[in-house]
């Protein structure tokens, strides 16, 4: 009997022992890395291909207004506006008053939220698919995806990610090669030179009701 309360006692530390050793090499293992840091860049890209699709999927029974309102929230969750402004300003970013970063982070949410509600307005047949995951660093990433159309069409996107604070974001957008970031930083630079920062302002918000009114959204 002693002997049998010996190896039960026995095997109990051994059993103990090896959770022991599974769990410090679980922490230690890379593969463990992402749950503990948020969600991984393509299941925030994942996030807002879905929300599209729905609202595709949604017809005429969403309006602009609805688009809109279902996507700016979610927006200004997976979106690194303040990494964005910094590249569109670049060194004037840091002359910027807080007030004023802070009126282009949320103009800039607006605009984002009214060109997806715009051009993402009617299901037929769309669908993205998964490419690539190109990690750059611990905290840059590259989500490639494709989306192919209803007629067929494909177009490669390509997510530039970056993580901060444990949490993936999108940087910018590269579609069909074409960063539309790079576009605007263009444009935006050109308004502050020749006029100031409220002249940019004023320029994202004709662009915002140019979505809002155009009779196809």
């Amino acid at each position: 009997m002693k002997t049998n309360a010996a190896m039960k006692t026995m095997l109990r530390s051994i059993v103990l022992w090896l959770l022991l050793i599974g769990a410090a090499i679980a922490a230690q293992s890379p593969d463990a890395v992402p749950e503990q840091q948020g969600a991984a860049p393509e299941a925030v890209v994942a996030r807002l291909e879905t929300a599209l699709i729905e609202n595709m999927k949604a017809g005429d029974s969403m309006t602009f207004d609805d688009r809109f309102e279902s996507l700016r929230p979610l927006l200004a969750e997976i979106m690194a506006v303040e990494r964005m402004g910094r590249y569109v300003f670049g060194r004037d970013w840091a002359s910027f008053e807080q007030s004023q970063r802070e009126a282009f982070s949320e103009i800039f949410l607006d605009l984002s939220a009214a060109t997806y509600a715009g051009q993402f307005r009617k299901f037929d047949g769309e669908s993205f698919e998964p490419v690539a995951v190109q990690r750059q660093s611990e905290d840059r990433a590259v989500v490639k995806r494709l989306l192919t159309t209803g007629s067929g069409r494909q177009i490669a996107f390509d997510y530039l990610m970056t993580r901060d604070d444990a949490h993936w974001q999108i940087v910018t957008i590269i579609t069909d090669g074409v960063s539309d970031l790079a576009i605007k930083r263009t444009q935006y630079q050109s308004i502050l030179d020749n006029e100031n920062f409220d002249a940019v302002i004023a320029h994202i918000r004709k662009s915002i009701e140019s979505q809002r009114t155009d009779p196809t959204n």
